[in-house]
């Protein structure tokens, strides 16, 4: 009986692929930093381009758009709330005060505590997720399998193990 595991040879141009799918994220928060779902769109868009490669590819294909999936109401929640803060201090939307006159400054009193902290938090975590985001990109393309904490398990279910690399026949 022959106790040696077969294991399945991934290809340098594998990890790279797979650990691109990471990038697409740092390429749209370049190309679409004040909205926060060009980064899920671009993620999506590799995804879709690399569908019929490797299972490996694919995999980590997914765990990004996952990654990014965990940041959108986070980001959109920011969006929006700086987008009335600026609505409401133009003009477009009116407030008054409780004199019936317009304020000085309204802009500077739609930035409050709450709003400040929440940015501070949106700041924080979109930092956190883009160095997390290069160093796993990084660790793939070197060839190591990073599995982001509750996103793995996820991406494990979401991914099909049909074999669709037409090249590795």
């Amino acid at each position: 009986m022959n106790n040696q595991k077969t294991y399945k040879v991934i290809h340098q141009n594998e990890y790279e692929q797979a650990g691109n799918s990471y990038l697409m994220t740092v390429v749209g928060v370049i190309a679409g930093l004040p909205l926060p779902i060009i980064n899920l769109i671009a993620s999506f868009c590799y995804y879709l381009a690399k569908r019929k490669s490797s299972y490996f590819v694919r995999w980590h294909s997914i765990q990004a758009i996952l990654a990014q999936l965990i940041l959108i109401p986070f980001n959109s929640i920011a969006w929006a709330w700086t987008l009335g803060i600026i609505l409401k201090s133009s003009g477009l939307i009116a407030e008054y005060g409780n004199d019936g006159r317009h304020h000085i400054l309204p802009l500077l009193e739609g930035i409050t505590a709450p709003y400040l902290f929440y940015m501070l938090f949106i700041v924080l975590f979109n930092t956190f997720e883009f160095f997390a985001v290069i160093y796993t990109s990084i660790k793939v393309k070197k060839g190591e399998n990073v599995r982001w904490f509750l996103i793995a398990g996820i991406t494990d279910r979401l991914c099909s193990k049909e074999k669709r690399d037409i090249y590795n026949i």
